[in-house]
């Protein structure tokens, strides 16, 4: 009997493990690899975090935010808390990736006492909206630049 009853406590200490390990495993992934690790690897060498909040301590847990791959292109944003030796903020980024090529930030703005300041390095201001042609209007000899949303 004792056997037994040591014996469920076992699977049932494995089956723990397996399903924590399942959880936790993809959460680690999402909060340090990827573009959430080149976010954080961009904020951590940005000379207006480090002015408006000193040197980093730590940033937050888990970003918030989504991060998109198909076909090897990918496009993501994240909000992330930063906790500095002066104050704490957040950052909002918006990262791409080309097919064979590391995560680019496209945008990011740093938010500290509800001010909003823009990092260098990035465009912080969305692009200008497309514009419809007239039909007929033909083509306008200006190559088309991608454009971040």
């Amino acid at each position: 009997m004792l056997f037994s009853v040591l014996g469920a406590l076992v699977i049932v200490g494995l089956c723990l493990v397996c399903v924590v390990g399942a959880v936790l495993v993809p959460l680690r992934w999402w909060s340090h690899g990827g573009a959430a690790g080149a976010a954080k690897d961009y904020l951590s060498k940005s000379t207006v975090v480090q002015t408006q909040l000193g040197p980093i301590k730590e940033f937050g847990r888990f970003p918030t935010g989504s991060e998109s791959i198909i076909n090897g292109q990918g496009s993501a944003h994240f909000v992330i808390t930063i906790k500095g030796q002066l104050r704490n903020g957040s950052a909002e980024l918006d990262l791409v990736r080309k097919p064979g090529q590391t995560w680019k930030v496209t945008s990011a703005v740093l938010s500290v006492e509800g001010r909003e300041i823009p990092l260098e390095g990035a465009s912080a201001s969305p692009a200008p909206p497309a514009q419809d042609h007239p039909e007929g209007s033909g083509d306008s000899g200006q190559d088309e630049q991608p454009r971040s949303i």
